[in-house]
This record gives structure tokens, sequence and C-alpha cells, in this order.
């Protein structure tokens, strides 16, 4: 049977953290066509500890790889999906206690959406992170509205339009938002949490390296940026003269 849904968690040297999220992953994995694909960067000692844990659980499959950054992680757990979507759920974020899996898998098996962009909560102060307004939506790094992890986004695209760069460490994932969203993809938005995300991971704890890289980011996509702008505005035009 074709899965439905893999759920790609990458983890380095953090036990207690990717214990947490297969735990979350639990139910959900329990569902027909729900797979979790671990890809363990850990020491050779931490790397047996997981190995351990994950013995016994249903529907994970585990991988382990040499240090070489999350967006090489990313790819080798892209490199080993058989599913239709893709959820990137990183170590120490869970599965929203709340989610209703029926309904979460029943909303991915309908819509024709290549993207479907739920939202996050904060695991530390409980807070929720919501879409921006429309007029917000693009460029998709402004304000760094797009939560990755509450994002989850359909296998072809990456065969379409490359996997993550591996030269970002941080922001590869707003790198590959840029590229995509250039393109003729339909995105759902749906004001529903369906993750735990933990605020003091790598992207909070390096702001200055972060800035750099989304920077660079701006200057790579420049020309994009210019033609979509271009573009919104061809159709403001557009749409004043045939008002008239």
């Amino acid at each position: 049977m074709k899965l439905l849904l893999d759920i790609i968690t990458v983890t380095k040297d953090d036990l207690v953290g990717v214990t947490a999220t297969i735990d979350s992953t639990r139910k959900l994995r329990a569902c027909a066509g729900v797979r979790q694909i671990v890809v363990d960067s850990s020491s050779k000692q931490v790397a047996a500890k997981v190995r351990k844990l994950v013995v016994g659980e249903g529907n994970l499959d585990y991988f382990w790889q040499e240090p070489n950054g999350i967006a090489s992680a990313f790819n080798l757990g892209i490199s080993h999906s058989t599913a239709d979507w893709l959820w990137f759920l990183n170590g120490k974020d869970a599965v929203h206690p709340e989610l209703v899996e029926n309904l979460f898998l029943q909303i991915l098996s309908s819509t024709q959406a290549g993207i479907v962009i739920f939202e996050l909560e904060y695991m530390q102060s409980g807070s929720r992170a919501g879409h921006p307004p429309l007029w917000a939506l693009w460029p998709p790094m402004y304000g760094n509205w797009i939560p990755h992890p509450a994002t989850i986004v359909r296998a072809k695209l990456f065969e379409q339009y490359g996997v993550f760069d591996t030269s970002y460490k941080i922001a590869m994932d707003a790198d590959w938002w840029m590229r995509v969203f250039s393109k003729n993809v339909v995105v759902d938005m749906l004001s529903i949490p369906i993750v735990l995300y933990d605020e003091h991971g790598v992207s909070s704890k390096n702001l200055i390296d972060t800035g750099k890289e989304a920077e660079r980011i701006f200057s790579n996509n420049f020309r994009r940026l210019v033609r979509m702008w271009l573009a919104r505005g061809a159709h403001l035009f557009r749409a004043f003269f045939l008002k008239r």
C-alpha cells in the first residue's frame, strides 16, 4: 500500500528530545499509511541508545549518517521516503496532543494542494503562531512566517524543484520556500495547531547566523523577487483599467 505520510525527524546527540518526538508520533504511526523516518547523526554512544529506543516501534525506520548539517539529514530522509506527503518534525518537537489524527489525514487525502501550512504552538510559552494577513504572504520570508515543523509538503515537489541546499546550515527551508513559492504551487493554510514547537531550537540560538543566511537568500533570489513583484504590479494595473 502506498504510504500517505512520512514524518522525517533529524536528531543529533539529544536522546531526550528524540524520545519525546517518537513518543508523540506513536498514535499517528498507528494509523494506516503513516511512517516515521529518524535520521540520526549522534555519537556512537548516543546512537546506540537511539537504536535501542526505536526497536519495537511500529512504522519507524532508522538511519545513521555522519554529521553534515540539518539540510543533509533532511535530504537523506527525503531519499528514503515513499509517501505522498512529508512532514519535517525535528527532535524535541512533538505532535500536538490535541491533534485529531483521522481529520488530519483526511485533509491530506482530500486536498489538491501541494503544500498545507498548519499552525504551531510554542512548547514553553503555550502561545500560537498564526498566519500573516494576505498582503504579507510574499515574499515567504516576511517575518519568517512559514513554520516548517507545521508544514506538510508533497514529496513530488522535491523531485520537481530540488531538495534542500546544503550550503545553508539553518535557513535551508526559507531558501526552499523562496524557490517553490515562485512557482505555480497551490498552498492551503489552516489555522489548526499540529505541533508543539521547542522555542530553544537551533535557529533561536543562532539569530546572527540566521540573519546572515536570510540576507544571502534575498541576494540569491533577487531576480525572482523582482519578477514576482512586477507580476503583482501588472495584476493591479490590469484590474484598475478593467474596472474602468
